[in-house]
């Protein structure tokens, strides 16, 4: 049955209503509070994390760019040197060493040294040869076949050419830049230039020899290396890995020449200009200069270069190169990155430029995936939020609903179970709440009427009193007095009364005759004080169930801040697995970390494993230099088993069988050197791969750290929920007391109507005891005082 409150209740409620509907909703302060909570840190963590990442790449490619400088670097060391092994070997070979022997000695019989070079040459035009040995001849040209020269020729120490691969253009060669260096150093490296006798640009890569027993200067030996050798290798190792706009070229600081360009398709022969003009080659030469220089202030080189041109982010460091210092720097100028890297104990530099907007763009390429991982994670957060706050605030929503319904009085509304363990529970106690409210108000009801009752009989009682006050003085014998008929419910036993009276006087003038109808009057008046007596009775017994309803009621209120208490521990478990939730969290990002070192130790061991394979490449060269000189000696076994003749025709075989041997160690050589380049190759990708993962190692740890923050909000949310139950579970032990204090009050209240009763029963034990009275009234009515007497 629907329950209706009062007017004033309704106007109340319906005033309350209209201003909860201007707050916010729950759903509303759940999307307003958690979303700024989730979507902020998402976007700081992806500014930062694309910042850092930018400054990373950035980074990453002027390092990539310095180590492609670095490798140019050494490839052409590496060039240079086993360029250097071909006249090496010629330079032991016995015969060399006697032919140049001879030859001075043949120069200075004749006179040469004293005559003039043109003299000479005009001498010496058609041979170009101080003496024509054609075995000496068919010796270097087999060299030149077996290795990578396109000539080589050697002069006794006044310059006059002894033999050649290939006739060369001049017969006398002092005056040449390259004789006199190695004549002064020991060894030459000649700039690029175009050879007539070898019809290509070659590297001419000269040596001095010296007498092996006297060490007396004896001549020099020159042989050409094709720049394509040079340009082929640089490629080999760099060219899959240079950008659109990166430029690698090689620069001969003294001569002012370049040796070769690379680009990212490979080798440039026709770009035979500096990057970067006078201006970059003047760096280039203060490089080397500073290289070279026993004392170099890097702090005073940095200022040195700084006035030399208007340069941006100068950089300057040493750095150990095949156990050699060379000088490696780096920086900007007209919108380019240079790096260089001085090449030691040559004059060569190697230099590497890229537009400086393809360094930044290297960084801003990741703007785009950064921006999409941000929206969709964003989006997904969006909507994950959104889908929670529903789910969270339905229940509590409808529950609210009901809560209105109830507020305007009816008192039928049940709330649904539904929802998390909190919001069935809240709904449960709801529902036992509003049912206690119906018992209760039901309870009050009977109460009303009951305290009605109560009133009645509080009011019987005193007309009680007020007719016995009337009637006292018949005790004493007056039949005068008259009950009063004021009380409706006494009228009757005031008539009575009165009638009894009339009778006493009747008995008194009757006294035998009167006395039977004394007695049954009297018995009739101890029937009407009975049934009075159980009335009284029947409401103590009320009294008393309502006592219990109110004690129920009291279980009730008792039992709901048993399910408070229950929610609040609830609550406290919650915030206890939110605050594991935030530990096994950070032991997550140590998990991370570890694997950033691990991840760390890969990648130097990645490093270790390119530099034996570095190793390995200086081992084939070794292999390869074997192999030259087997094949040399197997050369110089087949010239003198041909002076040998017939007798030394099996021991000509045997040498070609070397020879052949030779070439073939020195074909598997290059393949292993290809091989073990590929492999330095691989291990360079492996170790980009390695770094990138590194990367997003780091990045992983921060997204996890920005995870970290936003448990570390939930768990302060939680606690706020924990801080409500507690007050919730307070106010219901409030309200436990409340109903404690009324169930005493029933108790009273029972106590009172029991004594009620039992005084009814007094009072009809009070009657009987008057009958005994009236039958010992026939022996006093003599006494009464009666109307006749008055007379």
């Amino acid at each position: 049955m629907k329950k209706s409150v009062t007017n004033p209740q309704l106007e109340a409620n319906n005033t309350i209503s209209q201003q909860f509907q201007k707050k916010n909703t729950l759903r509303n302060r759940l999307l307003i509070t958690i979303l700024p909570a989730v979507l902020m840190p998402l976007a700081i963590a992806s500014a930062i994390g694309y910042s850092i990442t930018e400054s990373r790449m950035e980074t990453q490619a002027l390092s990539e760019l310095e180590k492609n400088t670095l490798l140019t670097g050494k490839t052409t060391t590496t060039f240079i040197k086993d360029s250097f092994k071909i006249p090496n070997l010629v330079a032991v070979n016995p015969l060399v060493i006697e032919a140049m022997r001879a030859g001075t000695q043949k120069a200075q019989t004749q006179g040469l040294p004293k005559q003039s070079i043109e003299a000479v040459e005009q001498q010496f035009a058609d041979t170009k040869l101080l003496e024509v040995d054609k075995t000496l001849n068919q010796y270097l040209e087999q060299v030149v076949q077996s290795t990578s020269s396109v000539e080589i020729f050697f002069t006794e120490r006044n310059g006059f050419n002894i033999a050649f691969s290939n006739a060369t253009s001049d017969f006398v060669q002092r005056d040449e830049g390259w004789w006199q260096n190695s004549q002064k150093n020991g060894q030459a490296v000649d700039e690029p230039e175009f050879d007539d006798s070898a019809n290509a640009v070659v590297v001419a890569i000269s040596k001095a020899v010296t007498d092996p027993q006297t060490g007396d200067f004896l001549g020099v030996i020159k042989t050409g290396i094709p720049v394509t050798e040079l340009d082929s290798n640089i490629a080999t190792y760099l060219s899959a890995g240079l950008k659109e706009s990166q430029t690698v070229q090689v620069v001969d600081s003294e001569a002012g020449s370049l040796m070769t360009t690379i680009n990212s398709d490979g080798s440039d022969p026709e770009n035979q200009e500096v990057i970067g003009g006078e201006t970059i080659f003047n760096v280039a030469k203060t490089l080397r200069d500073s290289a070279q220089s026993s004392n170099s202030d890097l702090a005073q080189l940095k200022q040195l270069l700084q006035e030399e041109g208007n340069f941006d982010n100068i950089s300057i460091q040493q750095k150990e190169f095949f156990s050699e210092i060379s000088m490696v720097a780096q920086l900007e100028y007209q919108g380019k990155v240079f790096s260089f890297s001085t090449i030691p104990n040559t004059d060569l530099v190697a230099i590497a430029a890229v537009n400086s907007a393809e360094i930044a763009a290297a960084g801003r390429n990741l703007l785009t995936v950064f921006a999409l991982t941000a929206i969709i994670l964003g989006s997904a957060s969006l909507f994950l939020i959104i889908l929670l706050a529903r789910q969270l605030s339905k229940p509590l929503t409808e529950l609210s609903e009901k809560t209105q319904q109830v507020a305007e009085g009816n008192l039928d509304v049940q709330a649904e179970l539904q929802g998390t363990i909190e919001t069935m529970t809240l709904a449960y106690s709801f529902n036992s709440l509003v049912k206690q409210v119906k018992d209760l108000l039901e309870n009050q009801k009977e109460q009303v009427v009951a305290d009605e009752q109560r009133q009645q009989k509080e009011k019987l009682e005193q007309d009680i009193y007020g007719l016995i006050d009337e009637v006292s003085d018949a005790l004493e014998g007056d039949l005068t007095v008259r009950a009063s008929l004021d009380s409706m419910e006494l009228s009757t036993v005031a008539d009575i009364f009165n009638a009894i009276i009339d009778n006493l006087q009747e008995i008194a003038i009757e006294a035998k005759q009167s006395t039977g109808q004394v007695g049954s009057s009297l018995k009739a008046n101890e029937s009407a004080i009975r049934l009075l007596a159980e009335q009284a009775i029947a409401e103590a017994q009320e009294t008393r169930a309502t006592l219990t309803s109110v004690e129920q009621m009291s279980q009730s209120i008792q039992e709901v801040a048993a399910n408070a208490g229950q929610a609040e521990k609830i609550a406290d478990d919650t915030y206890n697995t939110v605050q594991q939730s935030s530990s096994d969290m950070e032991k997550t990002v140590d998990s991370i970390i570890n694997l950033r070192t691990t991840v760390g130790e890969t990648a130097k061991k990645m490093k270790r494993l390119g530099e034996s394979s570095q190793k390995i490449s200086q081992v084939v060269s070794f292999i390869e230099e074997i192999a030259l000189k087997t094949n040399v000696l197997a050369i110089n076994a087949s010239v003198e088993a041909g002076r040998a003749g017939e007798q030394g025709h099996g021991f000509t075989i045997v040498a070609e069988q070397v020879g052949a041997l030779a070439a073939q160690s020195a074909a598997a050589t290059k393949e292993i050197a290809s091989i073990v380049a590929a492999i330095q190759r691989e291990t360079q990708e492996v170790s980009q791969a390695m770094e990138s993962g590194t990367s997003q190692v780091v990045e992983s740890t921060r997204l996890v750290e920005s995870t970290k923050q936003s448990l570390g909000l939930v768990l302060e949310k939680s606690q706020d929920i924990n801080q409500l139950m507690r007050s919730i579970s307070q106010k219901t032990i409030s309200q436990t007391t409340t109903s404690q204090t009324v169930t005493n009050l029933m108790q009273q209240i029972a106590e009172l109507s029991e004594k009620s009763s039992k005084s009814s029963k007094e009072i009809v034990q009070s009657m009987v005891e008057t009958a005994q009275v009236a039958q010992n009234l026939e022996s006093t009515v003599a006494k009464f005082k009666v109307n006749s007497d008055s007379d």
